[in-house]
């Protein structure tokens, strides 16, 4: 097979461009033309040592592009489909898959487990973990499919409705798209806090009622004083910490929802005593499945095809695959006024 161009991690806070092999998709596989790409928080995790790296492999999952190959087996998709991928692959026989846990899958493998993922030049991909896009989608819009998604689900588990007031921790991408996915479901009040300007902006355009800002103000007393000392009716963490925790723990009111979706690499130490007096529903986020009749990513998709979120608004850089390690300085750094960085080719 040929040469292609992928981005692989050289260590801590290190990522180049190499030259590697591009192999033929294996049976179940399909091998797309990668178009857009998005650098996630889990990502940023890996780039800065939290989690482990992959000094051979591609990593990227926030991918859309076009499929040219497919691997022995596969009959749903076939060259020229426009595609977004979730993050791992899913069997579709064992109990989880078949009661709509797919994410919880007994033989569940990430997308870049043994083949490159979207920062290279092409993606391969297992068939279970694709869904095809409409025409009138843009490749942009499709890379924002799998964040979207991992909001969308993040808000079903804190089963809030019209009646309820949210809170998300934390203004990056999943907080956005949780703020996003709140409003779309008609939720009665959201608040997020926010450490940014630039997040701060985004929020009040998706439509935020409440911006807190943590630098100026404690989410706590803001909670209090609005809510007259009731507390929100579902929170919904993002970032991480056990700082966050505890806020969540705060905030929430009695009987309440706390959603933990950050990314945890280390243990933590929280005060759990708010959860044994005020009985607060304390539950995980983990990537998606179905949360309802459909697939959380064909209900994003929904979102966005819609109208209903705005997704690109997230989109703050756009670096070619070239200048990936430009790409993820900017990711890695706040200050730089990044929200939602891509790579483009």
């Amino acid at each position: 097979m040929s040469k292609m161009k992928a981005a692989i991690y050289t260590g801590i806070q290190e990522i180049e461009i190499q030259e590697v092999e591009r192999t033929a998709p294996g049976p179940g596989y399909v091998t797309l033309d990668t178009k857009q790409a998005g650098i996630c928080g889990s990502d940023l995790h890996s780039y800065f040592g939290h989690w482990n790296q992959s000094h051979t492999l591609a990593a990227g999952h926030e991918t859309c592009g076009i499929v040219v190959e497919v691997g022995e087996g596969v009959t749903e998709f076939q060259p020229g489909d426009k595609v977004t991928v979730e993050c791992f692959s899913h069997c579709g026989r064992c109990v989880y898959c078949r009661t709509g846990h797919y994410n919880h899958c007994l033989e569940r493998k990430w997308v870049s487990h043994n083949v490159h993922g979207g920062f290279a030049e092409y993606t391969t991909a297992h068939a279970s973990g694709l869904f095809k896009l409409p025409d009138s989608m843009s490749f942009e819009e499709g890379a924002l499919v799998e964040p979207l998604a991992v909001s969308y689900r993040a808000v079903a588990q804190a089963a809030a409705t019209y009646q309820d007031r949210v809170a998300v921790i934390g203004g990056g991408t999943i907080g956005q798209f949780c703020l996003a996915a709140a409003k779309a479901a008609g939720v009665k009040e959201t608040l997020i806090t926010v450490k940014y300007d630039q997040q701060a902006q985004l929020a009040k355009e998706l439509g935020a009622d409440h911006v807190v800002h943590i630098g100026e103000t404690d989410p706590k007393e803001y909670v209090n004083d609005l809510t007259s000392g009731f507390g929100m009716d579902a929170v919904i963490e993002t970032v991480g910490g056990g700082q966050n925790f505890d806020t969540a723990l705060a905030i929430v009111r009695p009987r309440g929802a706390v959603v933990l979706v950050a990314g945890y690499f280390e243990p933590l130490e929280v005060n759990l005593s708010r959860i044994v007096w005020s009985e607060a529903i304390v539950t995980g986020s983990n990537c998606y499945g179905n949360s309802g009749m459909d697939t959380d990513f064909q209900a994003s998709i929904d979102l966005i095809t819609s109208g209903k979120v705005d997704a690109t608004k997230l989109v703050t850089h756009r670096f070619p695959l070239t200048e990936v390690t430009e790409a993820f300085k900017v990711a890695a750094d706040k200050r730089s006024g990044a929200i939602k960085v891509h790579l483009c080719q």
